[in-house]
């Protein structure tokens, strides 16, 4: 029986188990939206308790179809470039890199102190990829990177941003986009209703980490700075509800009728692509 693995994490840290434990799950769907044995593999070795997440279906379902969302971009990055830069800014447990990985491309992997301690229990640096232990508001990971890569560089985020400040997020975008012309950036972001309702969500609710950075509108972000320009947007309610019969029924009959009268609820969550600079590495 192997050895299992306590969880240290700090506030915010904790809540990386929950994309965990939702790609663990999802193994057991019989159409999945993303399939990760490597997520089920390290669930089944955490001293952790995950069953207060036992009825966050809709939470297990979103988590998967951002994760294949950004996914998909990252192939098509690869696909352009193959032996360009990915770039993971707050990883926590994910293994993006075994479902994505070509074998010619270069990783870095970012994440805080503690959260890097408990990913080494499950994943190794190699010269192709390489776990960096920092905050992203920092510069050593980009001087880290730029000192080794040329680029281009596609930079995924998923799960993170929603808990910096909003000058935090825009210090970022401007430090990324002068550090690296024409990256792309994947990234989710939510409104202020989500903000202001974030205590009813089915999983959230377990955790004490607050969400503190919203947009009105995901194109907001396109007025930041002349460099930015938004190459994809996807709603979260319309991935969520391409897949009704494996949502709650009261997700699956109320959400319809609510977004019909209330149309921000569909506008309220959004996984985005933005272009960082003029040079097109897409």
């Amino acid at each position: 029986m192997s050895v299992q693995v306590p969880v240290r994490l700090g506030t915010v840290q904790e809540t990386l188990l929950v994309p965990l434990w939702a790609r663990a799950r999802e193994c057991d769907e019989p159409m999945p939206v993303l399939t990760d044995p490597t997520s089920r593999e390290i669930l089944d070795r955490l001293d952790y308790d995950f069953a207060p997440l036992d009825g966050a279906r809709a939470s297990q379902l979103g988590c998967c179809v951002r994760g294949a969302q950004v996914d998909r971009w990252a192939r098509q990055f690869l696909e352009r470039h193959p032996e360009g830069t990915v770039i993971e800014l707050g990883v926590g447990l994910n293994s993006r890199f075994e479902r994505v990985d070509n074998g010619r491309a270069r990783w870095f992997e970012l994440d805080l102190p503690d959260a890097i301690d408990l990913r080494r229990e499950f994943f190794q640096d190699t010269p192709q990829r390489t776990m960096l232990s920092g905050s992203a508001l920092d510069d050593d990971w980009i001087e880290r990177v730029r000192s080794e890569t040329q680029g281009p560089y596609f930079i995924a985020s998923e799960g993170m941003l929603v808990y910096l400040d909003p000058d935090e997020v825009r210090g970022l975008f401007t430090r990324v986009a002068d550090a690296f012309p024409g990256a792309m950036f994947a990234y989710d972001s939510m409104s202020p209703l989500v903000l202001r309702h974030q205590r009813k969500h089915d999983a959230m609710r377990y955790f004490t980490a607050e969400f503190t950075w919203s947009v009105g509108d995901a194109r907001e972000v396109e007025q930041w700075d002349e460099r930015y320009r938004l190459k994809d947007i996807r709603s979260f309610y319309h991935m969520l509800y391409a897949h009704p019969k494996r949502l709650p029924a009261y997700y699956r009959y109320l959400g319809p009728l609510l977004g019909a009268v209330y149309p921000p609820v569909k506008r309220a969550y959004h996984v985005n692509l933005l272009q960082l600079g003029s040079v097109d590495s897409w």
